[in-house]
């Protein structure tokens, strides 16, 4: 009877966390490889979803899912946006202390991606209009425990976390020590 329960339990996360991965709007096969569900069972979740919460609710994102690394690069914000959500993602061990040789199969599992849900649930809570995607989260997270495209370190100016792309000329500081600095050097001249 145990074993039933435990069995159980173990199902029911995996369609709670598929259920979440929906609200985010978050593509089928994402989903299938955080819960290890089937993607029939995926798209039969979504439709009922759809009935309970109605169409406009919740999008329905097709095709492959983001790929360009240029996104967390692009401007100040999406700098800063990428470092928060990887401070969170560490904070929440949601990425691994040390770099994964293949993090597509090592990376997804049931509760993991329940604190990747929560580290993307408190980063809306804290910036409500961001651009940022579970998807694009989900591309940080993996990109990130690789650990060749992208550097994680600590801003030479106030210590905190720094995503810095490996092939790009930008060292060392945050986005706002940055302003700040070239802000001292304007008053100066």
């Amino acid at each position: 009877m145990r074993v039933w329960g435990e069995r159980y339990n173990r199902d029911l996360q995996r369609y709670n966390l598929a259920l979440r991965m929906i609200a985010h709007e978050a593509r089928t096969h994402t989903i299938c490889d955080w819960t290890g569900l089937p993607d029939d069972k995926i798209r039969h979740l979504y439709q009922s979803y759809v009935d309970e919460h109605g169409k406009r609710h919740v999008l329905r994102r097709r095709g492959p899912s983001p790929q360009s690394l240029a996104f967390f690069f692009g401007t100040a914000r999406s700098r800063s946006e990428a470092a928060a959500l990887v401070g969170l993602c560490y904070l929440l061990e949601v990425l691994p202390t040390s770099a994964l040789d293949n993090p597509r199969r090592e990376l997804p599992s049931v509760a993991r991606g329940e604190r990747l849900c929560d580290a993307f649930e408190m980063y809306q809570q804290l910036v409500p209009e961001t651009p940022m995607t579970l998807e694009h989260l989900v591309l940080l997270v993996m990109t990130v425990s690789q650990g060749q495209e992208f550097e994680v370190t600590q801003c030479a100016g106030c210590g905190g976390v720094v995503v810095l792309d490996r092939s790009g000329l930008r060292r060392g500081n945050c986005t706002h020590c940055n302003e700040h600095r070239h802000i001292e050097a304007d008053a100066e001249r």
